[in-house]
């Protein structure tokens, strides 16, 4: 596992976090389905705030989250008690084969430098028939209108960071083959177009948070002599809000590999 770049389990980036899970839930979860009954992984679940969600929409699922961290695994057993929480490693899971019905996973490719070997681990312990989710970055898909050459700078600052801890800011065009690869048969790429602007100024607001609030958490991973970038960025983007015509863009990527039946 790469090294996450965001910040650890503080109360800022706890924040950050079910803030986030409530936004993109109601996006990327349309395209998932869980019975009651059903044995679900929330893989990489961090501070448990997606798994709330996902308890939330599909009542009855038995769910068990997995992290790497376990300070964040300590924050979802107090914040979030809805799922048996499982310290490890997402490329070694401490699992039986062909034990899930469905993975759920949002934003773990992208920090980690080997994604087919995390694949290959969630293509073994889904059942046959069953299908796992996975919702992933593509940054390249970043844009504001006016272009902002201060939120530029920073966006390709936190690029350059993720890459060099070895992950992939630009994973999601690469989610068909990684799959493919993966042994998964059918794979289906859902694009997720983000767009926010006056049109509808509670979700503009709500999407512009989103991204200040990531540039935020970036502090640690940048240094200090990146802080006056980041509060400028953070400050233009949320002078979108005030602005005319403005708007934010934004594309992830929802990746689904299907488990062939035995």
């Amino acid at each position: 596992m790469t090294e996450y770049i965001h910040g650890g389990s503080d109360a800022r980036e706890v924040a950050r976090l079910e803030k986030q899970a409530g936004f993109i839930a109601p996006l990327e979860m349309k395209y998932l389905d869980a019975a009651p009954g059903m044995k679900v992984l929330d893989l990489a679940t961090g501070v448990g705030a997606m798994a709330e969600e996902l308890v939330r929409r599909f009542p009855g699922i038995e769910l068990t989250g997995l992290d790497l961290r376990a300070s964040q695994l300590e924050v979802a057993r107090q914040r979030h008690p809805v799922a048996q929480y499982v310290l490890a490693d997402a490329t070694r899971m401490p699992f039986p084969d062909r034990t899930f019905d469905r993975v759920h996973c949002s934003w773990l490719l992208e920090h980690v430098p080997a994604p087919l070997d995390v694949l290959k681990e969630v293509h073994r312990v889904l059942k046959p028939s069953g299908y796992c989710h996975f919702i992933e970055v593509d940054n390249s898909k970043f844009e504001t209108h006016p272009r902002l050459p201060a939120v530029t700078e920073a966006m390709d600052a936190l690029n350059r960071a993720q890459q060099l801890a070895g992950g992939d800011p630009f994973i999601g065009p690469k989610l068909n083959g990684l799959f493919s690869e993966a042994g998964f048969a059918p794979v289906r790429i859902i694009p997720c177009p983000i767009r926010g602007s006056a049109e509808d100024p509670v979700f503009f607001q709500r999407f512009v948070d989103e991204f200040a609030e990531i540039f935020e958490s970036l502090d640690e991973a940048l240094g200090p002599e990146q802080g006056p970038l980041i509060r400028a960025a953070v400050a233009l983007l949320r002078g979108l809000l005030r602005t005319p015509g403005a708007s934010l863009r934004y594309e992830s990527t929802i990746a689904q590999g299907f488990r062939p039946a035995a």
